[in-house]
């Protein structure tokens, strides 16, 4: 098996334990985990493109949503009405103590481990993976459409 496909793999499998744990350490479900680690990357995340980012149906994503609400880690989904209409997920990021946590452990093992060190950053060897990965993906959705066409 390649390596990078060993990689992908590995990569599936963390972010079910990692949505597995953070869900555990905020009295959660694994998918409103998910939910507010995307949301505290992005800032906020609006609640239309939320299922497709967890690969749930909407009612599930609303869930999620809720969820995170009524264990007051996001702000009141009513209050986060934009002026199109949109409801966001907005963390409230003093309350996300864990998923902070987490973060800045994640910095500390590559500091200790030296990853910065070598000759390639951290942010340089992702933002290579991203590259193939998102290539692989268009042309997974290239072959795709053209199989699919009449």
């Amino acid at each position: 098996m390649f390596a990078i496909t060993r990689f992908h793999q590995f990569m599936i499998l963390y972010r079910v334990r990692y949505a597995a744990a953070l869900a555990r350490a905020l009295n959660v479900s694994p998918a409103a985990a998910l939910a507010l680690d995307m949301a505290l990357d992005a800032g906020r995340m609006p609640l239309r493109t939320l299922h497709d980012l967890l690969g749930c149906s909407r009612a599930q994503a609303m869930a999620a949503a809720f969820d995170l609400e009524r264990q007051g880690l996001v702000r009141p989904i009513d209050d986060t009405r934009d002026a199109h209409g949109e409801y966001f997920v907005a963390p409230i990021d003093e309350r996300c103590e864990a998923a902070r946590l987490y973060r800045a452990r994640l910095e500390a093992l590559v500091d200790e481990r030296g990853l910065y060190e070598g000759g390639q950053s951290v942010e340089a060897m992702l933002a290579s993976l991203e590259d193939i990965f998102t290539t692989a993906l268009a042309e997974i959705d290239d072959s795709a459409v053209a199989v699919g066409s009449p």
